[in-house]
């Protein structure tokens, strides 16, 4: 367990660490002053000390002599991201709060971008059984041209996507979320240069930027040919990273999400109906979400406050594409003007999906085989879904 300065609150889920980790943890945190004054040595903007709403440093909110548990938290995704490394671990950070101030990522929540263009792009709905907030990204029936062309409109749009869903982790309890990408309707020919740009562009920001922040991805209706494009993506991507991916087929898909999310907890489009579930309803996508009901822990680089209370939670990669559009990078999903209702949890369905342990990054696979090792298919699955091995601790970009 971390050793603290002062008293504490008693660690939630995700802020329990091994006596190493919370050795490595504590070295960088002694540095966080030293990483903070760097950081604005070398951005043109003024840095926030936070990230995902955590203040990384003390202040006038804070509880004296208490130490904030979520720092720990934060500080763990960079220091897994750059297997341990004290110095690159550093570095990473200090380039992230830089890019965070030259992005203007602080108010990018407040950034408004047009409706009918990535309104059924993706969005955030619900949560997994383990309380993860998951955003859902459609790649089918794009125009890709409208959607990835500007290139620096899509970026921020994608990045107030993964920011809204930062926001609703707590950094107690949990402390990632999950993605669904939904590749019904892509068409074999899809990838064209704005969907390269726009996914090539995503992956570079989510894997400098964001480490550690997602559960698992899961690909949903893969059509067969999908494993090339697969290929293409993974060459950007370490062996760690594609440990994350869970790939499943059209007919499997709404068994293998109910099973990792919760058939209760699923947008309309992804739950099964049987005989009676019309193409239509596989096809279309889904209409925007109202609200989301699952609480904000914290917004991007808010001021200092103290840690929450525990919440008691139980516990891209084939770009954007579509038929005559392109695959986007990371998720491409709708924003957050469509954060759906919160669904109320499931009872836990047959396993047919589960998570594998983690590698470090390889050269370019030239295979399926070799983009995801590790990964295998399930039982009972038609061929092409696979599932991920059981792992110790979850993977992330």
């Amino acid at each position: 367990m971390s050793t603290s300065t002062g008293p504490e609150l008693a660690p939630g889920k995700a802020q329990r660490f091994s006596d190493g980790e919370a050795a490595h943890i504590s070295q960088l945190r002694e540095e966080l002053p030293l990483i903070i004054e760097d950081a604005s040595k070398a951005s043109a903007v003024a840095i926030i000390p936070s990230i995902w709403g955590v203040p990384l440093l003390p202040g006038d909110s804070s509880i004296e002599g208490q130490r904030d548990l979520r720092v720990d938290v934060i500080l763990h995704k960079f220091l897994k991201a750059r297997n341990n490394d004290i110095g690159l671990a550093r570095q990473m950070l200090v380039s992230t709060l830089k890019w965070r101030a030259e992005f203007n990522v602080a108010g990018i929540l407040e950034e408004e971008f047009p409706e009918d263009i990535f309104g059924n792009v993706g969005y955030i709905y619900g949560q997994d059984e383990q309380g993860r907030p998951v955003t859902y990204n459609f790649y089918g029936n794009l125009d890709n041209k409208q959607v990835f062309g500007d290139l620096d409109r899509f970026l921020r749009w994608r990045v107030q996507l993964h920011e809204r869903g930062m926001s609703k982790l707590d950094f107690v309890d949990v402390a990632d979320m999950l993605q669904v990408h939904d590749y019904d309707g892509v068409g074999l020919f899809s990838y064209d240069k704005y969907a390269r740009a726009a996914s090539k562009a995503t992956v570079q920001i989510m894997s400098d930027n964001y480490p550690e922040t997602l559960a698992a991805k899961i690909f949903a209706n893969v059509p067969g040919w999908g494993e090339t494009i697969f290929n293409i993506i993974c060459r950007w991507l370490s062996e760690e990273t594609k440990r994350k991916f869970i790939v499943v087929s059209k007919a499997s898909a709404p068994r293998a999400l109910a099973e990792r999310i919760g058939e209760a907890n699923l947008p309309e489009r992804f739950r099964a109906a049987g005989e009676n579930q019309t193409q239509q309803q596989l096809e279309m996508p889904p209409s925007p979400p109202a609200e989301s009901a699952i609480p904000s822990a914290t917004t991007p680089d808010s001021p200092p406050s103290p840690q929450p209370a525990h919440m008691d939670h139980s516990e891209d990669v084939l770009g954007p594409t579509s038929r005559g559009s392109n695959w986007s990078d990371e998720s491409s999903t709708s924003e957050d003007h469509a954060e759906a209702p919160q669904p109320k949890s499931s009872r836990q369905l047959p396993a047919v999906v589960t998570t594998a342990p983690e590698l470090e990054p390889e050269p370019e696979s030239e295979s399926l085989a070799n983009a995801t090792a590790g990964m295998r298919l399930a039982e009972g699955t038609a061929a092409g879904e696979l599932e991920k091995e059981p792992e110790s601790r979850t993977a992330q970009i």
